[in-house]
Parts: structure tokens; C-alpha cells; sequence
């Protein structure tokens, strides 16, 4: 039974859309011969006369084509009455609500209103009193809770006043004293920046001093012992950055001052400015306070001389 009665249901839905119903008075109108065929058939036509005509009928006028136009011009008619209805709608919500008012605003009199607008104005003003009347006790209440409150504020006012001065001196003293305590902790820092950068200065000095004092001590082992004077006795056997230096020497033909300069050292005399300028900026000699003396590279090449007198540079 639920079966039969879904199938009806179903059925009955198809029918009341709009596009199958519109479908089916298509189907009708375009093969009306064979729907009214169906039911006048004559009265010496077998049944398989009717079959075989309905057959030949549904073959030469029912093709696929042609149901696809049959569609086509449903969904076409389809449109075209929902068209006419929205049409219709909106001419009849316009002739009621827009043309029908405005003949009658103008043919009726002026003094004349209609019973709605009158009702709605009557409701709106009744609504504006009522919201007067309510409006006139929540001021009245207001009223009395201000005075109260102006009485209560104009101490508070007083107490204020009483309270910011205060606390505009206190302002005033603590603005002196951040002033104050800022001025001691930037000379605090300054002090202490002043005091790491003569520590920094010292520690650098220092280490130098020692790393000087160790380069000295080292070349003086290695270079001045008596086990050494005898061991060095050839040019290949001193390191490069002795043969480079002495090498830069004879390149430029300042051996004989470098020479010069010795002599002046170990003997005195005389020597020029512009030889010892030369030696100093060759990192042969250096200035010690009011006299020169060799560097320690300079005191090795002097030292060793004899060996470095004949060696070649090429």
C-alpha cells in the first residue's frame, strides 16, 4: 500500500511542477492525433491494427529530435508565463499602491484623509505620549539624583583640590630628585666607562710589554746563546722573515747603511737622519725615548753580518 501510494505521490508532484506540466500540454497539443486516435479508434480495428498504428506513429512523429524541441519549448513557454505573471503582479501592486493613491490624492479633497493615515497617526501620537509620560517621571528621578550627586561632587571637588595640590608638590620633589639621582648615575657611568677604558688601556699595554719582553727573550735564546753563534753560520739556516728583510735590504742598496747605522751604534759617531728615518721605517730600528736601537730582527741581522755580508740575492 505505501508502495502505491508513493507512486501516486510522485505522480502527483510530476504533474504540479510547473516545467512538467507545461511539458505535458506540449506533448499533448504537438501529437494531439495520436491521444485523440487512441480513444476513436473504428470499429472493425483489431487490437493489433490499434498497436501497429501507434507504433508507426510514435517512429515518424515521436523521435528523439523531436522530443528534444518538445523540451526546449516547454522550458521556452515555461519562461515566458512566469513573465507574465511577474507582469501581471507588478502592473496590479502598481495600479493598487501607485496609480489608485495617486488618483486619489488628486481628485479627493485636501481636508479629506484616508481612515488608515488617520489611524496611524492617531497610534503614533498616542505612543509619543505615552513615552512623554515616561520620559517627564525618569527626569524627575534624574532630577533629584543630579542634585544629589552635584552636592556629592562639589565635596569631592574640595577634596581634590586639596589632594592635587599635594600631589603636585610631592610631583615637584620627586621630579628634583629623578633629576638628582639621574646626574649621579650618568657621572657614575662616566666614571666607570672612564675607569674600563684605562683598565682596557693598561691590560693592552701590558700585554704587549710581555708579548715584547717573550719575542725578545725568545730571539735572545735562540740567536745570541754561544750554541747558537756557532750553528748559524750560513744564510739558509735563519728563518725566512730574516733572510726577507735582509734580502729587502740589498734590493734597495741599503745594506751599507744598515751598516752604517751599526757601526753608529756599537762605536758612535755620526750618522744621517734620512738613513735612520729609512732603517725605522723598515722596521730595522725604533725610537726609545731620546735614542734609537735596533729592532730585534735589525740586533739578528747585525749580529750575524759577517754571514749575511756575501749572501746573494737574486
Amino acid at each position: 500500500m505505501e508502495v502505491i501510494n508513493s507512486f501516486f505521490s510522485n505522480i502527483k508532484d510530476k504533474l504540479t511542477n510547473p516545467y512538467f506540466g507545461t511539458l505535458i500540454l506540449v506533448l499533448i497539443i504537438h501529437h494531439w492525433e495520436l491521444w485523440y486516435t487512441l480513444f476513436n479508434f473504428d470499429d472493425d480495428c483489431t487490437l493489433q491494427d490499434k498497436i501497429t498504428f501507434v507504433r508507426e506513429y510514435l517512429e515518424n512523429n515521436l523521435t528523439f529530435r523531436m522530443f528534444m524541441w518538445d523540451v526546449f519549448q516547454s522550458i521556452i513557454l515555461m519562461f515566458l508565463g512566469y513573465l507574465i505573471i511577474v507582469g501581471t503582479r507588478s502592473l496590479a501592486m502598481w495600479v493598487e499602491f501607485g496609480l489608485m493613491p495617486l488618483i486619489t490624492g488628486k481628485i479627493v479633497n485636501k481636508n479629506v484623509v484616508r481612515r488608515s493615515e488617520y489611524d496611524d497617526v492617531v497610534k503614533e501620537r498616542e505612543e509619543y505620549f505615552d513615552q512623554y509620560e515616561e520620559q517627564r517621571k525618569n527626569v524627575r528621578a534624574f532630577s533629584k539624583t543630579i542634585d544629589e550627586q552635584t552636592e556629592q561632587i562639589k565635596i569631592k571637588d574640595e577634596n581634590l583640590l586639596e589632594q592635587s595640590k599635594t600631589i603636585s608638590q610631592t610631583v615637584k620633589e620627586l621630579d628634583l630628585t629623578k633629576k638628582k639621582l639621574e646626574k649621579s648615575q650618568s657621572e657614575h657611568e662616566k666614571s666607570i666607562n672612564e675607569l674600563k677604558l684605562a683598565n682596557d688601556t693598561i691590560n693592552t699595554l701590558k700585554h704587549e710589554k710581555e708579548t715584547k719582553i717573550k719575542q725578545v727573550d725568545y730571539f735572545t735564546n735562540i740567536f745570541f746563546s754561544p750554541e747558537s753563534m756557532s750553528f748559524f753560520n750560513s744564510a739558509d739556516k735563519f728563518p725566512p722573515i730574516i733572510i726577507d728583510k735582509v734580502t729587502e735590504l740589498k734590493e734597495v742598496n741599503k745594506w751599507q747603511a744598515f751598516l752604517s747605522l751599526g757601526s753608529f751604534f756599537e762605536n758612535g759617531g755620526t750618522i744621517g737622519g734620512k738613513t735612520l728615518t729609512e732603517m725605522i721605517e723598515k722596521d730595522i730600528a725604533f725610537e726609545r725615548g731620546s735614542r734609537e736601537e735596533f729592532t730585534p730582527i735589525g740586533k739578528i741581522i747585525w749580529k750575524y753580518r759577517n754571514v749575511f755580508e756575501n749572501y746573494e740575492v737574486y
